[in-house]
C-alpha cells in the first residue's frame, strides 16, 4: 500500500472501509478517476495545457509532475503513486496561493496564465491543498471540492476548433480510404460513424466529417464530462 505523506499527528482512517476486497477495489479505481476528473479540471479552469506546469517549473526552478505522467493522471490510471508526486503537487499549490516566481518569467503569456490560476482551496477555511491533502483525496479520504466535480469546457478560438475538427476529419479519411480500398462503399462508412452520435447530433457530426468544422460555442457544447463527443463516439466506433 501507498503510504501517506508525514505529518506529525495525522493518522487518515476510513470507517465505510469493507473486508470485502473487489469493493476495496473498486473504490479505489472510483476514487483515482474523482482525482484525475478534478485535475484535469483545475487545469482547464486555469486556462493550462498539460504543459503549462512543466514550463513554470523549468524557469522557476521547481520540480513539478511531468506532462506525460499529469496525462495518465487525469485519465485516472497512474496507479499506485510516489510520495513524491503529493509533495510537487503541494509545492505547485503552494507557489500558486502566495504567487511566488512571476518575477522569473519572461515570457508574457506564461507569467499571464500562473497569475490568473487558482490553487485548490480547502471549501470551508480557503486553505491550499498540501501533500496529505492530496493524498486523501487520491485514496478517498478527502472529496473533491465542489468546483472541480464537473468539467469545465475549454475556451476555443476558431482556429483551435478547426484544427481540432481536422485531426477528427483525419482519423475518419484515414477508415474512409482503407474501406473504399476493401470494397465498402463511402456512404456506409460515414453512416457508420455517425450512427454512434445521438439522433439530434448526428447532422451536425455527418457536415463536420464531411468538411464543416464545429463552431468554438458548439464544441462547448459537445463537452461533457471531460472530453468532446465526437472523441468518444470515434472511440465507441473503434471499439465496436
Amino acid at each position: 500500500m501507498i503510504q501517506p505523506p508525514c505529518r506529525e499527528g495525522t493518522h487518515p482512517t476510513n470507517p465505510a472501509m469493507s473486508s470485502n476486497y473487489q469493493e476495496i477495489i473498486d473504490r479505489q479505481i472510483e476514487s483515482r478517476k474523482a482525482f484525475g476528473r478534478m485535475m484535469l479540471n483545475w487545469r482547464l479552469s486555469n486556462g493550462w495545457t498539460q504543459y503549462t506546469a512543466c514550463e513554470w517549473a523549468k524557469v522557476a526552478g521547481f520540480e513539478i509532475i511531468s506532462y506525460g505522467n499529469l496525462s495518465v493522471l487525469e485519465q485516472g490510471k497512474a496507479g499506485e503513486l510516489r510520495q513524491k508526486a503529493f509533495f510537487q503537487l503541494q509545492e505547485l499549490n503552494r507557489r500558486l496561493d502566495n504567487g511566488k516566481d512571476l518575477l522569473a518569467i519572461s515570457d508574457t503569456k506564461l507569467r499571464k496564465l500562473v497569475e490568473n490560476a487558482k490553487p485548490i482551496l480547502h471549501e470551508s477555511t480557503n486553505k491550499p491543498w498540501d501533500a496529505v491533502d492530496f493524498w486523501s483525496c487520491y485514496i478517498g479520504y478527502l472529496e473533491v471540492p465542489q468546483r472541480y466535480r464537473f468539467a469545465v469546457a475549454p475556451t476555443l478560438s476558431s482556429k483551435a476548433a478547426k484544427q481540432l475538427c481536422n485531426q477528427w476529419r483525419y482519423i475518419f479519411k484515414v477508415v474512409l480510404k482503407q474501406a473504399i480500398e476493401n470494397g465498402e462503399s463511402a456512404f456506409d462508412v460515414l453512416s457508420t460513424f455517425v450512427n454512434f452520435a445521438p439522433v439530434e447530433m448526428r447532422s451536425s457530426f455527418s457536415a463536420m466529417l464531411l468538411g464543416e468544422d464545429y463552431t468554438p460555442s458548439q464544441l462547448q457544447l459537445l463537452w461533457i464530462d471531460g472530453q468532446y463527443l465526437p472523441e468518444a463516439w470515434m472511440r465507441e466506433w473503434d471499439n465496436s
